[in-house]
C-alpha cells in the first residue's frame, strides 16, 4: 500500500478517534472547545500515520493502537497553539482559521495548550491492554524526552533566539530544525516500533529514519514558502540557495532510505508502505 493509500483509510480514524476522545476532555465547556477547536483545526496528521504505519508493518490490528497513536497530535497541537502566541510568533491564522488565541482569548488558549499536553501522556497509559505496562513506561519516557526540554521545547527556544538575529548559520538552523520538527517525528516511528515490542536495535533504525524523515519535511517546507515569497533568516533556502537546499534536501532522504534498510535487514519485514511516504518529496526532487 502507498502512503496516500493508506492515508485515505487512516485518517478518517484519527479524526474520529480524537473527536471521541476530546468530546469528554474536560467538564468545562470553554477549555474543551478550545481543546477541540485547535486538534481538530486540520492538518495531514502525519505523525500518527507514521505510528500506523509501522503497525501495519508489523501486521497489528491499527484499531487497537488509534488512541495511543493519536496522543501524538495533542502535543503536537499544543505547541502549535503556544507558538501562535503574541509572544512567541503572534500569528492571526492557522490553516485559514483564526488561530486559537484569536477564537478563545490569550488565556484561555494558553490553558487549552497546557492541557492538551498531559492528556497525551493519559491516553498513552489508559486500559488499553493491547500496549503492556512495560510498554507504556517506554511510551511516555520517549514522548517526554521527545516533547520536551532536550527536544521540541529546546528546538522552540533556539527558534525564538534565532528570529532575534539578522544572519543564522547551518548548524544552527539544523539544530533547531532536529529538535523541533525531528523529535516529533522521530518518536512517532519509534512508538509504532515500542508497540510492536520491537528490539532496541529496530528503534534506533527507525529512530533515525524519522529524524531523516523530519528535516527533509523542514527542508521542503522551507522551500514551499521561499517559493511562495516567504523569505526568512533561518530557512534553508535563505542560507544555501534554492540549488544547494533540493542537494541537503536529497541527502536527507538517501540518509532515511539508508535507516529503512537497516530496518529491513533487521526484521526482515516489508518496507514498501513506509519508504512510500519519501514519495512526499518528488515534486521537488525530480
Amino acid at each position: 500500500m502507498h502512503w496516500q493509500e493508506f492515508s485515505k483509510v487512516m485518517v478518517p480514524k484519527i479524526e474520529q478517534t480524537l473527536a471521541d476522545e476530546l468530546a469528554n476532555s474536560s467538564f468545562v465547556p470553554q477549555l474543551r472547545d478550545a481543546m477541540t477547536y485547535a486538534v481538530m483545526a486540520g492538518g495531514k496528521r502525519l505523525r500518527p500515520m507514521l505510528t500506523l504505519a509501522v503497525l501495519t508493518t508489523y501486521q497489528l490490528p491499527t484499531n487497537h493502537f488509534l488512541k495511543a497513536a493519536s496522543a501524538l497530535e495533542l502535543i503536537h497541537t499544543y505547541s502549535l497553539i503556544h507558538d501562535d502566541l503574541p509572544a512567541m510568533d503572534d500569528d492571526d491564522l492557522r490553516r485559514g482559521k483564526p488561530t486559537t488565541h484569536r477564537a478563545f482569548g490569550e488565556d484561555t488558549a494558553i490553558l487549552a495548550g497546557d492541557a492538551l499536553q498531559p492528556l497525551a501522556f493519559e491516553w498513552l497509559t489508559d486500559g488499553n491492554h493491547a500496549i503492556s505496562s512495560e510498554q507504556k513506561v517506554q511510551l511516555v519516557t520517549a514522548l517526554a524526552k521527545a516533547a520536551g526540554a532536550s527536544g521540541m521545547v529546546a528546538g522552540q527556544v533556539l527558534d525564538i533566539a534565532g528570529m532575534q538575529r539578522d544572519v543564522v548559520t547551518l548548524n544552527e538552523t539544523q539544530t533547531i530544525h532536529y529538535h523541533k520538527t525531528g523529535a516529533l517525528i522521530a518518536y512517532a516511528l519509534q512508538a509504532g516500533a515500542i508497540m510492536a515490542n520491537a528490539t532496541q536495535a529496530v528503534q534506533n533504525s527507525l529512530y533515525d529514519f524519522g529524524m531523516a524523515y523530519g528535516l527533509a519535511f523542514q527542508i521542503k517546507d522551507d522551500l514551499d514558502d521561499y517559493n511562495a515569497g516567504k523569505v526568512e533568516a533561518q530557512a534553508y533556502p535563505t542560507i544555501l540557495g534554492v540549488a544547494s537546499t533540493k542537494e541537503m534536501l536529497q541527502k536527507q532522504i538517501d540518509t532515511a532510505k539508508k535507516s529503512l534498510n537497516t530496518f529491513h535487514k533487521l526484521t526482515q519485514l516489508d518496507i514498501q508502505l513506509l519508504a512510500s511516504f519519501l514519495d512526499y518529496f518528488k515534486d521537488i526532487t525530480e
